[in-house]
C-alpha cells in the first residue's frame, strides 16, 4: 500500500511539472532564437520595416502596427502624442480617397498577420518603435518583449482593426 501511494505521488508530481512547463510558454520555444531586436535575424522585423510601394500606405501600416503592438505586447505603452504627430506629418495633406486607398493597401499588406508575427514584433519593438525606432521613434515603450496572451495553435490569426484615419 505504501509503495502504491509513493508511485501515485511521483506520477502526480511529474505530471504537474509537465503541465506547468507547457503553460509557462507563451509561444513555441523554437521561435525564441529568432525573436531578437535585430532585423538580420528577425525576419518579421525586416518584413514589417520595409517600405510599401505607396508612402501613405507605409505610414498607415506603421500606425496600425504601433497601435497593435502598444496594446498587445506585455508592459508596452503607446505614446499617443508621438503617434498623432507622425500621422499628422505623414497623412495630414491626403484627400479622403487617397487615405482610403492607403488604408486598403495596408489591409492587403497585413493580411495573414498572426501570432508568430506579433511575438516577433513584440521582441523587436525597440527596433521599430523605441527611442531611435526605424518606423516611428519613441512611439512605444519596449515592455517585456512578449505578447500579453498565450499562443493558440488552433486560432493563430489576429484580426487587426481597420484604419479609419483617426
Amino acid at each position: 500500500m505504501k509503495q502504491q501511494l509513493w508511485f501515485v505521488a511521483v506520477v502526480l508530481t511529474s505530471m504537474a511539472g509537465t503541465i506547468s512547463a507547457e503553460a509557462a510558454d507563451k509561444f513555441p520555444p523554437s521561435w525564441r532564437k529568432s525573436m531578437t531586436n535585430d532585423p538580420s535575424t528577425n525576419f518579421f522585423l525586416k518584413k514589417y520595416s520595409a517600405a510599401l510601394d505607396d508612402p501613405a500606405a507605409t505610414a498607415v501600416r506603421n500606425i496600425v502596427l504601433a497601435r497593435e503592438l502598444g496594446s498587445e505586447c506585455q508592459s508596452s505603452k503607446l505614446n499617443k502624442a508621438k503617434l498623432k504627430a507622425y500621422g499628422d506629418s505623414t497623412l495630414g495633406g491626403l484627400s479622403p480617397d487617397a487615405l482610403k486607398a492607403a488604408a486598403f493597401q495596408t489591409g492587403v499588406a497585413l493580411r495573414g498577420f498572426d501570432y508568430q508575427d506579433l511575438a516577433h514584433l513584440c521582441a523587436g519593438i525597440d527596433y521599430q518603435f523605441g527611442p531611435k525606432g526605424a518606423l516611428i521613434a519613441g512611439a512605444i515603450s519596449p515592455g517585456k518583449g512578449e505578447p500579453k496572451r498565450r499562443y493558440d495553435p488552433a486560432n493563430p490569426y489576429i484580426q487587426l482593426p481597420e484604419f479609419t484615419g483617426q
